[in-house]
């Protein structure tokens, strides 16, 4: 990548983010609000991105190995000791999903024991919860997202599993996956729910751009972090609370 530093040729770099799936196999648009940012970075900091989806653990790989930038990463402990970050993006709750016929309380990280969770490969539901990963729970890996994580879940092969929404109302998501669902198999009239959403999210967390650590790549996020703050002072882009809320 050439330096971040201003000049007047554009500087090309390579985005990475996870990729999603429609219920034909086809890869779902990045959302508007994500297009938009991604437009106002562009024309803010005179760049030009290139944006690859692939599955989010290959996204993490390659960000390690190049300097290529991440959107959407989750911070942690492990992932802080590699990664420099921006600020927040947005924020999601992350979701637990039961079949209704089989569901169970959630109050606490406890009430997971014993159970087979599916969580997305690569991704994060927080500190708490991966640090409890095949010592209170065990996990099902996933690499699509999707309709077909939820067509798993009712094969009963697995207890739950972990949704990203970015949104603070379960019963919001709840009617989002199930139309989802719906549609997927032709049924977009049905009216009885087949997936529950837990009241209480196992976590909410903030979702960032990163890159590798290094003094060049800090000096690009801090970039980042300057048009952020001052596109969304103008009201060119969201606020952070704002674009939380959109899927």
């Amino acid at each position: 990548m050439l330096s971040p530093g201003h000049s007047d040729a554009q500087t090309h770099i390579k985005i990475y983010t996870i990729e999603e799936f429609d219920k034909n196999g086809k890869q779902v648009p990045l959302s508007s609000a994500n297009l938009d940012l991604l437009s106002y970075l562009e024309k803010s900091l005179n760049l030009r991105f290139e944006v690859h989806r692939v599955p989010w653990k290959r996204a993490m790989d390659n960000a390690l190995k190049s300097d290529s930038v991440l959107m959407g990463m989750s911070p942690t402990k492990a992932r802080m000791r590699k990664y420099v970050l921006s600020d927040a993006i947005n924020a999601n709750g992350n979701w637990l999903i039961t079949r209704c016929d089989a569901s169970f309380r959630f109050n606490d990280i406890n009430d997971l024991h014993g159970k087979l969770i599916g969580v997305m490969l690569g991704t994060t539901a927080g500190d708490e919860f991966d640090e409890q990963i095949n010592v209170l729970f065990t996990v099902e890996n996933d690499t699509g997202a999707g309709v077909s994580r939820l067509r798993k879940l009712l094969l009963k092969r697995m207890d739950a599993l972990v949704w990203y929404g970015m949104t603070s109302d379960p019963k919001e998501v709840q009617a989002q996956i199930n139309r989802s669902y719906r549609s997927s198999t032709g049924d977009a009239n049905g009216q009885k729910d087949l997936f529950c959403v837990l009241p209480k999210p196992i976590s909410v967390v903030t979702n960032h751009f990163a890159m590798r650590i290094s003094r060049e790549n800090a000096q690009l996020m801090a970039r980042f972090n300057q048009a952020m703050s001052k596109g969304r002072k103008s009201g060119a882009i969201p606020s952070l609370n704002a674009a939380s809320m959109q899927r």
